[in-house]
């Protein structure tokens, strides 16, 4: 399965790469996440920087140096979910409050893995991630730290681990 495809879930559900219409869109979606999910993650100084990294220019500068999204949405046509990677580190993952529960986490991060066919990938997780990264078979490598205002858990994920 090739990253650039479009895939059709059974329920509805459509993970797809990123594109240039989706900037905005993706923008608010993690920032209205990161708001109710790991906000307390994060110090003054961290959370106006994370905010800089939302921007839609910042995604847009990633996207056409080198990183790769995936969005997913629904039947309605909302965005529901980003991913990004750049090489082989997470540098965003959100799903909103109204797609979890559904596995659809599960779902995005396996078409990742899939269509990048990732050996290694490495994230640093935050609070409300963390568990989720452990059910994917990711492994902690080394205690919480605070970087630039960010907590976090650096984390490793091996193929077939």
């Amino acid at each position: 399965m090739a990253f650039m495809e479009i895939t059709l879930l059974d329920d509805g559900w459509v993970i797809r790469p990123c594109g240039i219409d989706d900037l905005e869109e993706v923008s608010k979606l993690v920032l209205q996440e990161a708001l109710r999910s790991i906000a307390e993650d994060f110090d003054e100084a961290g959370w106006k920087d994370f905010q800089e990294y939302l921007s839609a220019e910042q995604l847009l500068f990633r996207l056409s140096t080198g990183s790769k999204g995936l969005v997913l949405h629904g039947e309605d046509d909302k965005l529901a979910g980003y991913v990004e990677v750049s090489g082989n580190q997470i540098l965003l993952f959100f799903v909103s409050e109204k797609a979890q529960g559904q596995k659809l986490a599960t779902r995005l991060f396996e078409k990742l893995c899939e269509g990048l066919a990732l050996k290694e990938l490495y994230v640093n997780a935050s609070s409300q991630g963390h568990d989720f990264y452990l059910a994917q078979g990711f492994e902690a490598m080394g205690d919480w730290v605070t970087t630039a205002g960010v907590k976090h858990c650096p984390m490793r994920w091996t193929a077939g681990s």
